[in-house]
């Protein structure tokens, strides 16, 4: 009798102790893996790689005037706009963004080699970056470093659950 009451008060402290990881918080951390995984691919990895892709297939080289360079809040480059010649007379248009990250170090007013794409205009890059694209850029990292964070916690966080769920029983 005094055996039972003892286990029955090893429970009860065990439960307060050790309060057992919520199934919506592993899920939670399972769905921010894939969203940070998704980020990643579909927005910053694929369209980039698509877009050098066709620039290397299709694109036409011209010589660019760099007609307004500013910088956004953060002081990296903001929406670079350049002026050339197209098959249909001059263009204005802004470099594309490559990964989440535009070119730097193009004053207003300098001379650049572009690639851009016949059928769209406005999808258009250095030709430095054409030929050898940045291989990451800053929130392709961060997707990067993320991704797995949140994958390891929901795997932690269940193998605890399993742990103190097995500890319970093996108790009562």
């Amino acid at each position: 009798m005094a055996i039972e009451e003892t286990r029955r008060r090893e429970l009860h402290a065990l439960r307060i102790r050790r309060k057992l990881p919520q199934r919506r918080l592993i899920l939670c951390l399972l769905a921010l893996a894939v969203l940070t995984c998704s980020v990643f691919l579909f927005f910053f990895w694929i369209p980039s790689q698509s877009l050098v892709d066709d620039l290397r297939s299709r694109g036409i080289v011209a010589a660019a005037e760099v007609t307004d360079s500013p910088k956004d809040r953060f002081g990296s480059a903001g929406n670079v706009m350049v002026r050339f010649e197209g098959p249909d007379g001059p263009l204005r248009e802004a470099l594309s963004e490559w990964g989440g990250k535009r070119p730097e170090g193009l004053p207003q007013g300098s001379v650049v080699r572009v690639v851009y794409d016949p059928h769209d205009p406005s999808r258009v890059l250095t030709q430095k970056w054409v030929d050898s694209p940045p291989t990451l850029t800053l929130p392709m990292v961060v997707c990067l470093v993320l991704c797995p964070l949140f994958l390891a916690g929901a795997i932690a966080l269940t193998l605890r659950r399993r742990t103190l769920l097995r500890l319970i029983d093996s108790t009562s």
